[in-house]
């Protein structure tokens, strides 16, 4: 993975909390989510099979530590991407 720095990983725990992403777990009610150590880059793109799109989401993952949910945050809408940076 990634190895994102302990100031970033409080970055984008702030934007979580101020965008208001601090409901418990909506499988098991837990609490406690861990943040993944990477980012995850997924591409859009019209056509299907493994080829590489023309854009990315740049996104972090969240995992419930009770159940193992996973959630997907889109840095943007966090305003934590600068617009038109998402591009190949």
């Amino acid at each position: 993975m990634g190895n994102i720095s302990d100031t970033e990983k409080q970055r984008i725990i702030d934007a979580l909390v101020k965008h208001g992403a601090t409901k418990p777990c909506p499988r098991c009610d837990n609490q406690k989510f861990t943040l993944l150590d990477g980012y995850f880059n997924p591409s859009i793109t019209a056509e299907t099979g493994a080829g590489l799109g023309k854009e990315v989401v740049p996104a972090i993952i969240t995992v419930c530590s009770r159940c193992g949910y996973i959630s997907t945050h889109a840095l943007g809408a966090l305003g934590l991407v600068e617009k038109g940076k998402n591009k190949k």
